[in-house]
């Protein structure tokens, strides 16, 4: 009877196997939540190094737009043919982006979302970043264009461990990949289920924000942790792509930086 049981779990187990693994499986569009190339606050320059690996038989042309506060670039031609199982990395993704873009933004002192993609559908990628400066960094991994990555109307997502005082700030970015505006409303909640405070967005279409959660809740000055956000759109569509967004976590005193992945709510 154990033995049925076990057998009968791992089944159930291994059907959700492929919906789990989709979300962050190989495709042909990858979006990078946050990438930076900045002075960094205590000393030293934040950059977004990226490693792009093509998993399908069609070797991969990629393509890359940038989308930072205040408008986008692209598209930019960044690698060509790169074939199965092969990798390219970059040191610096907004560097390269800048020397493809000639005359044209100032990437230097920008972060912002990048939407990798190849020249069909058939080309597989996946990306992987690492923003570095010195010896501290975070990770953030490329994000598939699916329903379980991004927040529309109606399917809501969440960061967690939130923090702001005397040793640590948080940092959060929203993108809206779609070509709708969206109102998402943002809500903090302390660790017990009560609240801290909430504010509103408007993003209209292809817009990147970044911003410090408790000050826009009204709270710059005051000390929270184990907090976490709720991120509820309530205009807009209802079907992917819609809002992509990271949290990140800096030490007041020496800069070193941690990534935030937002989940899906429910």
């Amino acid at each position: 009877m154990k033995k049925m049981l076990c057998v009968m779990v791992f089944l159930v187990l291994a059907a959700q196997l492929p919906l789990w693994s989709y979300d962050q499986s190989p495709s042909d569009r990858q979006i990078l939540p946050e990438a930076v190339w900045a002075a960094a606050a205590g000393g030293g320059t934040w950059v977004t190094e990226v490693q792009i690996t093509c998993f399908s038989s069609a070797a991969a042309d990629i393509n890359v737009y940038f989308y930072y506060n205040g408008g986008y670039t692209g598209s930019f031609l960044i690698e060509t043919g790169l074939a199965q199982f092969h990798s390219t990395r970059f040191d610096n993704i907004l560097s390269t982006i800048d020397e493809k873009d000639v005359g044209g933004t100032i990437y230097y002192g920008k972060v912002g979302a990048i939407w990798f993609y190849s020249s069909n559908s058939s080309q597989k990628i996946m990306v992987q970043a690492r923003t570095v400066n010195g010896n501290y960094g975070k990770t953030f991994p490329g994000l598939g264009v699916v329903d379980a990555n991004s927040a529309v109307v109606n399917r809501d997502m969440v960061i967690q461990d939130i923090v702001q005082d005397s040793n640590y700030r948080t940092n959060v970015g929203v993108f809206n990949s779609s070509t709708t505006i969206y109102t998402v409303s943002f809500l903090i909640l302390k660790a017990d289920g009560s609240s801290v405070g909430n504010f509103s967005l408007t993003l209209a279409p292809s817009e990147f924000r970044s911003f410090n959660p408790f000050a826009l809740a009204g709270h710059a000055q005051s000390s929270f942790s184990g907090c976490w956000l709720f991120i509820h759109p309530t205009a807009g569509d209802s079907t992917a792509p819609g809002v992509f967004c990271y949290g990140s976590i800096a030490n007041n005193y020496t800069n070193d930086t941690y990534a935030l992945i937002a989940r899906m709510y429910l």
